[in-house]
Order: structure tokens, then sequence, then C-alpha cells
């Protein structure tokens, strides 16, 4: 049986006295349940990458070529250690990062028609197959997904704008499923309320609307669960099959698709109305050996980070 319910602790991210913590992006937890976090404060020289031990203390910082953009991030492994691949929209870049802090390359920016005009290439979020090819979303620009080969060469583009199987309206966030016995690219299709389910050639495979999507930021796998930051205040929890076992925090004001205008200020909500056990925005998550959860929203003024800690 999986938890369904959880304690909320808005407290345990132990942060250097004055960190001017920004908006909270993504995470990832690695081997040793070190949580790295991608915030983004738009302060020149401060750090876009947050590291913290498995108790919640402060590591180090790194990162500061992204501060203004720093938007995506994932784990992927490369000649046997771990590696952090980080993705800004403003600049914008591709970037592979050793976990302390060195950076091992960028990837070429993407070459496609959809920015021969104004369009530009915003990249969202990264994610990297079994195989070593990396996919990226560039749910701000063109809603198109880029693939490139394992030594990072531009393979092409899937998808393109719309509401059908296979298009995107802002693919915001993406992941890759390699649960089963054929990997599958999972991608939070944010604007339009949905999540879909495609091969690693992008080919679609299946489109998930309901099962407690109100406006899904990205999607992270985690053993048999499915975990789903949920800008419009939700945090949501599937099986492995999609099927939704659980939502925490839900803000009761919010509502699937529609930008919550009367909730007064969102998502820099006014510090009295930030109650804990509820969620304003959820951006990125992560889960790690011991089944904790972790949660950043998107919160302007001062960030907020979340442990779920699962009730036995």
């Amino acid at each position: 049986m999986h938890a369904t319910t959880y304690d909320f602790d808005h407290q345990w991210f132990q942060l250097p006295p004055g960190f001017p913590l920004g908006d909270c992006h993504a995470l990832v937890v690695d081997r040793r349940d070190h949580v790295f976090l991608l915030q983004q404060n738009g302060i020149a020289g401060s750090c876009a990458v947050l590291e913290f031990d498995r108790e919640g203390r402060f590591v180090r910082g790194f990162g500061q070529p992204f501060t203004a953009g720093a938007h995506g991030m994932c784990l992927a492994e490369r000649e046997g250690r771990e590696t952090l691949w980080i993705v800004d929209y403003e600049l914008p870049a591709i970037a592979e990062y050793t976990l302390s802090g060195e950076e091992l390359r960028r990837l070429p920016l993407p070459r496609h028609p959809a920015y021969a005009g104004s369009t530009r290439f915003k990249p969202t979020d990264v994610a990297v197959a079994p195989d070593g090819s990396v996919y990226v979303a560039d749910g701000y620009g063109a809603s198109l997904i880029h693939r490139y080969d394992p030594q990072g060469r531009y393979v092409g583009a899937i998808g393109w704008p719309g509401d059908g199987p296979g298009q995107f309206s802002c693919p915001h966030g993406i992941c890759i499923d390699a649960r089963g016995g054929e990997p599958r690219l999972l991608v939070a299709d944010r604007a339009n309320v949905r999540v879909q389910v495609l091969t690693l050639d992008g080919e679609h495979v299946q489109t998930i609307i309901g099962r407690g999507l109100r406006y899904p930021c990205t999607l992270r796998v985690h053993g048999d669960l499915t975990l789903i930051p949920d800008l419009f205040g939700a945090v949501l929890i599937w099986d492995r099959d999609y099927r939704q076992l659980a939502t925490l925090g839900a803000h009761p004001e919010m509502r699937p698709g529609e930008w919550p205008k009367h909730v007064a200020g969102y998502p820099n909500v006014p510090r009295e109305d930030r109650l804990p056990g509820r969620f304003i925005a959820p951006h990125g998550i992560a889960r790690d050996s011991r089944g904790w959860i972790f949660v950043g929203e998107w919160i302007r003024d001062g960030g907020r980070l979340t442990r779920l800690v699962p009730r036995a």
C-alpha cells in the first residue's frame, strides 16, 4: 500500500542566514539523498543551484550563470557518476554539470523553422533517456520538444502547437518513465491541462485528462509513484499506471485551467495567507529513498520549500 496522507514541514530546509531565496523551480535527489534545488531570484552573482544534505543542511551553491532564467533540471549518469542537467530560458542554455558545480558541456541550440521569426527558444525542462539521449521541452517558446543524441548532436523536434494528440500548448515539463518494458516520454502539456504519453521517438501513446489535474508543471517517477506538482495549488500522486491515488495540500480556491486571479496576489500571496498544509504554486518535486517528498513553489517573495513525510 502507498501512503496517501503526509505531514507537511515547511521549515526543514536550512538556508544560510539572509539567503535571498527566490522562485523555486526544480528539485532532484541524488543517490546520497542530497536535495538539489534550482531557484531563480534575479540577483546577479547569486547561486541558481542549492545543495542540501539528507538532514536539510545547506552544503553549497553554484550555477551563477542561470540566476535569471533557471527553470528545469534533471539527474542523469555519465561514466558511472551522477550529473545535473539544467535548462535556462533567458540565456537560453542547455547545460550539464557535475554535482559539485563543474560545467561539463552545453548543447547547441535547436535549429528549427519555428525560430525563423520572432519566436525564441525558451526551454523549461529537460529529461535524459536510458541510452543518454536528451529531451528538452520548449514550453515558453514554440511549444516543441527537442531531441539530442547521447553525443549532444541535435536530432530533431517532436510535436507542434495545438490541442490534438502529439500537439502541445506549453509543454512545460517532461520526464522519462523507464518502469515498463519500453521507456516512455511523459509530457505535462500545461495549457491544455493534460498529460501526454509518447514513445521516445515521439509517437503518441496516450492522453490523460482529469485525475486531479489543474495546471500541471511537470512529472517525476519514483518507484511505483508518479508525482505531479500542479501550479494551481496542489500536488498529485498517481500510481505507475497513472491512476490518481491522492491530492495533497489542495488550495480550495483554484480550479483547473483557470488562472486564479481571485486569489489575492497569486502566486505571491501575502505571507499571512501562506497557510501550513496548503499549497499555492507547486512547481518542482522530488522524492528520496525514505519516501519523503520535497516540493518547491513558484513564489517570488521568498519562495517556499516543503518536506512531505508519509504517515505510517
